[in-house]
């Protein structure tokens, strides 16, 4: 969409008021939650917006929202004909026309996902799915293209980088919607895009429906040695004794797992892989009808056009960084398939090593899973894991590298959705300024998805220079423009999300370590939102490459994995012990963890991403071309000897909603890594390394080249070969290794 975004922060003024709970960060999350909010003198709306109180209070912010709306279009539209001084200012009030609409989708997006009463979502289901259709059609609108476009192209108008940057995204999100076609073209091309997005949702469609294809018939010798109890669940057998069941089924998946038959294990790996010529052809015709759009716009591939907003803009970047990584990491997944090999040979009393088949890796990895155990006599962790524990912790490692703190504030009557949800003040230690709130709604309820999510309710940006227009000012929340020296900014607000257990009046809520990690990196996020001040909302913050994004979060993963930290972050609930890092790392040891298998796997995922939008696909081809991609792909990249045949691709729903850019995740490790290792890893609680991040990278959100943040950042030889660009750069970020947090990659 053209006018949508992320977000962003960091600016000052000493706020007062805030009553905050006097027994601090541990209790207001240890503590069991109570049934009302926690002030009942004041009644305000959702967030403190002042005029959303009710369900049907979405009715009339809804309406404001595109009267403001239009009357901006109108004025943007007009701005060529109103000379140059209004014509400067074009590329502000898109930003304000996207920040007015996104403010409220954004806003609807939570209450839809997050809210216990069904009269809230269904109403904001109807706001989110009108504003939608609204912004749909000022992407298409030829006159916001045209005012943009000579704005961009006229000499006597200068912009800064991020006004530039602003006005490209703009750009080129119109002209990915076709908007600068002609008529006929135009048509085609919503033509196509109408039969891409319809192929796309059959595509995820098909991923749920139980396939013939992928059923499984297992005979009584298939079955030798499967317990009786175990084969009483199975479906009842045919007359010649034949099971037949789901390869997905859970049934199925336990026999892949502890089958000692390796025929009966091939067969439901093969079926559990493979395809209907439905399912193939849906995922082909996705492909090329993707192709076709891109040369409708003048892209070569469909990857081009993917990229083209990116970090990584080309295609041939993306695979010189793939291709480097993979060769970093394919010895460390030989390793693990070694490992794994070497367990079997123990385990089964087998005269040597083994060769380990793709329809083998789960029978296997369960033997080591088995051969390692629980370690019943080492202490357990959780209760050195309270949440609020937790959450003190990570609030004193963002004091020490960051010069931030969160502050509980208790919540007026009306301004949460769950009297469960804690408000954090996020502030300024150097001048007591707050820079942003989060609402962490933690604990799980009906219907609240099990997933952690981060979500924006209102990105920063500066207001000062706004025109004041009726209606603009009763949808912010409350007291949540500041003012510095550099102008009055709009505050952050997010929410995180998660569904931990909730406390009891005998326990507080105790996490296992990988929901330490969640929270960590959903936090990344949430800071990179605190922490700048941008001009413009389409910039702040998360708002940026999203091949970038990850960067901050990722970072917050490994400062947890330091022993330092954990021993910050961990405390006894009921002792006060502090977590000792000897007791993690023997936890984590007992995970038996393989991760540069898991990131062998990645990097195939994102290969064949690539391969399918590239230009080597074989596009109107005979069916099943994918297939047989598919299969190059491990044959060439792959630890294990792959299966003719296998048709797993049409079960990899990221295609659709990450075609060309699987690779993101991958890239954003390889940079955390880098950034760990040289700036935090010799003290993660620096404050002079903090200020560094904050200065190069955080600050800027999606208003700074991010090449050049990270050049900032490095400094030395590795900042001289980063701005080079070209393919050496990326086979440099693939040569610093996936980074697999605890593991040393090189």
């Amino acid at each position: 969409m053209t006018f949508r975004r992320l977000i962003s922060t960091q600016f000052i003024r000493p706020y007062r008021g805030a009553r905050c709970y006097s027994s601090g960060l541990v209790e207001a999350f240890d503590r069991p939650h109570n049934p009302e909010p926690l002030n009942q003198t004041t009644v305000g709306g959702l967030f403190s917006f002042r005029n959303l109180t009710s369900p049907e209070s979405f009715v009339p912010i809804s309406d404001r929202t595109i009267e403001h709306s239009s009357a901006l279009v109108d004025r943007i539209v007009k701005a060529p004909s109103n000379g140059v001084s209004e014509m400067r200012k074009v590329v502000k009030n898109l930003d304000r026309l996207s920040d007015g609409l996104c403010r409220v989708i954004d806003l609807a997006e939570l209450v839809r996902n997050v809210h216990p009463d069904t009269r809230w979502v269904q109403a904001a289901d109807e706001t989110y799915d009108r504003l939608c259709e609204y912004m749909n059609e000022l992407n298409t609108h030829v006159g916001l293209y045209q005012a943009l476009k000579e704005t961009v192209h006229s000499p006597t108008i200068d912009l800064d980088y991020s006004a530039k940057q602003v006005a490209l995204m703009f750009l080129r999100d119109f002209e990915k919607s076709g908007i600068h076609l002609s008529d006929t073209s135009r048509r085609r091309f919503v033509e196509l895009s109408s039969e891409s997005l319809l192929l796309g949702r059959k595509f995820l469609m098909n991923q749920g429906q139980d396939s013939p294809a992928r059923r499984v018939t297992l005979s009584p010798a298939d079955l030798t040695g499967i317990p009786t109890e175990f084969l009483r669940t199975l479906p009842a057998p045919d007359r010649k004794g034949n099971r037949t069941m789901d390869a997905h089924g859970w049934e199925a998946q336990v026999l892949l797992r502890f089958s000692p038959s390796p025929d009966a294990r091939l067969k439901i790996h093969v079926a559990s892989n493979a395809a209907s010529e439905e399912e193939v052809e849906t995922l082909e015709k996705l492909m090329e009808s993707r192709a076709d759009i891109a040369k409708l716009i003048n892209y070569p591939t469909y990857s081009h056009v993917a990229l083209s907003d990116k970090m990584v803009d080309d295609p041939n970047q993306v695979m010189a960084f793939l291709e480097s990584l993979v060769n970093v990491n394919k010895p460390f997944a030989g390793q693990d398939i070694n490992k794994l090999a070497t367990t079997a040979q123990h385990t089964l009393g087998l005269p040597s090593t083994p060769s380990i088949k793709a329809s083998d890796r789960e029978f296997f990895l369960q033997l080591r899973a088995n051969s390692v155990g629980a370690n019943s006599s080492l202490e357990p962790l959780a209760p050195y894991l309270s949440l609020g524990n937790v959450i003190h912790g990570l609030s004193t490692v963002l004091e020490h590298l960051y010069g931030i703190k969160f502050v509980p504030r208790e919540v007026e009557a009306g301004e949460v959705w769950d009297p469960s949800v804690r408000r954090l003040d996020v502030y300024d230690n150097s001048s007591n300024a707050i820079v942003g709130t989060i609402y962490a709604d933690l604990f799980a309820r009906h219907p609240k998805q099990g997933t952690a999510a981060h979500y924006t309710v209102q990105c920063s940006r500066r207001v000062d220079d706004d025109d004041f227009v009726p209606g603009e000012d009763d949808r912010r929340a409350a007291g949540s423009v500041i003012s510095n020296q550099a102008g009055r900014f709009q505050l952050p607000i997010v929410v995180l999300a998660c569904t931990f257990d909730k406390p009891t009046a005998n326990q507080p809520t105790l996490l296992n370590w990988q929901e330490v990690e969640t929270i960590f990196h959903e936090m990344g996020h949430a800071i990179h939102s605190m922490i700048g001040r941008t001009e413009y909302q389409n910039c702040s913050g998360t708002r940026c490459a999203t091949d970038f994004v990850e960067l901050p979060s990722i970072l917050m993963e490994h400062i947890l994995a330091n022993p330092k930290i954990q021993s910050v972050v961990g405390r006894h609930w009921k002792t006060g012990k502090s977590l000792s890092p000897e007791l993690v790392k023997a936890h984590l040891d007992q995970l038996n963890a393989l991760p540069a298998l898991e990131t062998h796997g990645q990097l195939l995922m994102a290969l064949i991403d690539q391969a399918y939008h590239s230009q080597q696909a074989p596009l109107n081809g005979k069916l099943g071309w994918t297939t047989d991609m598919w299969y190059n792909v491990q044959s060439q990249h792959g630890v294990l000897p792959p299966i003719k045949g296998n048709a797993w691709q049409v079960q990899f729903g990221h295609l659709f909603g990450y075609g060309a850019t699987y690779y993101s995740y991958l890239f954003d490790r390889a940079l955390a890594s880098k950034v760990y290792k040289d700036v935090l890893s010799h003290d993660p609680l620096s404050g002079e390394s903090g200020q560094r991040l904050r200065d190069e990278v955080l600050r800027w959100g999606g208003g700074r080249d991010p090449w050049e943040m990270l050049a900032g950042l490095l400094g030395g030889e590795d900042a001289e070969l980063i701005m080079k660009g070209g393919v050496e750069r990326m086979r440099a970020v693939g040569n610093w290794g996936a980074g697999d947090i605890g593991v040393s990659m090189k």
